[in-house]
């Protein structure tokens, strides 16, 4: 007899065990990941593993309703309390998710402290600062150039680090920063490829004096990733794929004038404008100067290597939403600057320039959706379409596609307006709400959800060359410049008319996309 009521009490305990752990595994699965066009994947490969299919779930949660109500009748002293546990338990996980969502719908001081964001905020004003009194000795400089050249230059550095090339940047690159990059390849490398830059942010900038001289130091920050082959036996190779982040330091003579777009990443002479070329004493072999430092174009003094971390992109991580019912970050002085940004372009139209980003805006979606990523190219610069070919590319090899149903703008705020000497750009805070979830090569979900819509919010920037003629946006699928349709090769040139399309020579491109949690303005 007490061997049958031990039994029997077991198996209360069981079945309640049994319960308890499936509650806990449905509020485990209520969680969402986030991918999209805009960014939210994480670019270094971070986050966890996230949630399943949404019909998966809700079928798990109709056995266990079904089981509890057969355990309050069969078995009351155990359904009973049972039933409270898991009434009291949905109430706190609602109670929870709300109190976090509410955190995460102000300025996040969980994750990004607010003394954090105000220095931040103070960094960026500091060299917005020195930016202009930079511009007072090179009227012709352009944050946009600066930030292509870069992007160019650390491409190429690594590229060449393999093979023994890297000495050919010596007008770029110090001999102390080309052997840091030096020290990061393994024995027996062939080949760094797949150089893919995710953001860049400068983080300094200031004067110093060098033998009489005054020199701009602006100090960048890369977070990329690439993949580096090494020989193996015989014809064999293996790679391994990284996800770095790196510190380098440019240097300039304050007073050289910025080159135009079109010859401002091209990594010539600096002094004569010639090919790439040194004579045996290392000197240029047209013009013979040898260069050590920024006296004529930007020269990288350092690089700090700041982490560097074996792995790929992981493609269904968790990332939650930061941010997204915050206060719109609006420019200091933005009426000013809109006032004169307005007088300066009389026939530019606010209506017909929201209506080119919306365009541009829908066909990123549904480029990224359809991982057909040639259809956003005639509306991106080359910087911002490679970091995203990187992550269509990924999806492909996974055999993943994140897909943006039902993608549509909820709102659209003018946040910043900034002008330089070949360029304009404005930034929208674009508000957005769709389904976003990422499928396997069988259809099947693996993150996200085709339930639940997802709303977010983004700053985007787009940019215009000054002159760009027609004066008008287009709206439509067209070549900005011929009119003809919209068609461009792999380099962004029209094949119709040859146009640069995605210079921003002759309309608004996009130029940039920043989530909440990292714009400062």
């Amino acid at each position: 007899m007490k061997a049958s009521q031990a039994t029997k009490t077991f198996k209360r305990w069981a079945l309640l065990l049994l319960a308890v752990c499936a509650c806990l595994l449905v509020f485990a699965s209520f969680t969402e990941v986030l991918a999209r066009v805009g960014g939210g994947q994480g670019y270094g490969g971070g986050g966890s593993k996230g949630g399943g299919d949404g019909e998966g779930i809700a079928y798990l949660i109709y056995l266990i309703v079904r089981f509890l109500i057969w355990l309050t009748i069969e078995y009351p002293a155990v359904g009973i309390p049972l039933d409270i546990i898991v009434i009291l338990g949905v109430i706190l996980y609602f109670v929870r998710r709300k109190k976090t969502e509410k955190e995460w719908s102000s300025a996040a001081p969980s994750i990004v402290p607010p003394a954090r964001e105000m220095q931040s905020a103070q960094r960026q004003e500091d060299i917005q600062k020195e930016f202009g009194r930079l511009r007072r000795f090179d009227p012709n400089f352009s944050e946009i150039i600066f930030t292509d050249f870069c992007y160019a230059l650390y491409g190429r550095a690594h590229h060449e680090r393999a093979g023994g090339r890297l000495d050919e940047l010596s007008p770029y690159i110090s001999q102390e920063a080309r052997n840091s990059l030096l020290r990061l390849n393994p024995p027996k490398l062939l080949e760094v490829r797949g150089i893919i830059v995710g953001a860049m942010q400068v983080v300094g900038a200031r004067e110093v004096e060098v033998e009489g001289k005054t020199f701009v130091n602006i100090a960048v920050e890369f977070e990329a990733n690439y993949t580096e082959f090494v020989a193996k036996n015989g014809n064999q190779k293996r790679e391994e794929s990284y996800y770095v982040r790196e510190r380098w330091v440019l240097e300039r003579k304050r007073d050289v004038l910025t080159p135009a777009p079109s010859q401002s990443v091209a990594l010539h002479c600096p002094r004569c404008g010639a090919a790439l070329q040194k004579d045996t004493t290392g000197a240029c072999a047209f013009c013979g100067a040898r260069i050590e430092n920024g006296e004529f174009q930007w020269f990288v003094r350092s690089i700090d290597l700041l982490s560097r971390e074996a792995r790929g992109p992981l493609l269904t991580g968790n990332a939650p939403e930061v941010g997204t019912d915050a206060p719109t970050i609006v420019q200091r002085g933005f009426k000013e600057a809109r006032a004169a940004f307005e007088q300066q372009n009389p026939n530019f139209q606010w209506g017909e320039f929201m209506e080119r980003a919306r365009l541009i805006f829908n066909e990123l979606q549904a480029a990224w959706s359809t991982l057909d990523w040639e259809r956003a190219r005639p509306h991106e610069t080359d910087n911002i379409f490679q970091m995203h070919r990187y992550w269509i590319e990924a999806y492909k090899r996974q055999g993943l596609r994140n897909a943006l149903d039902d993608c549509r703008i909820l709102s659209m705020q003018p946040a910043k307006i900034t002008g330089d000497a070949f360029y304009n750009s404005i930034t929208l805070r674009i508000g957005a709400e769709g389904y976003d979830y990422t499928v396997d090569s069988a259809g099947k979900v693996v993150a996200g959800s085709k339930r639940n819509k997802r709303r977010w919010t983004e700053y985007w920037t787009f940019i215009r060359n000054r002159n760009a003629n027609p004066l008008h946006s287009r709206t439509d699928l067209s070549c900005p410049n011929c009119g003809a349709p919209l068609k461009v090769n792999v380099t962004g040139i029209c094949e119709f008319c040859g146009g640069k399309v995605t210079s921003g020579e002759f309309d608004w491109v996009l130029s940039k996309i920043e989530q909440d949690e990292s714009y400062t303005g």
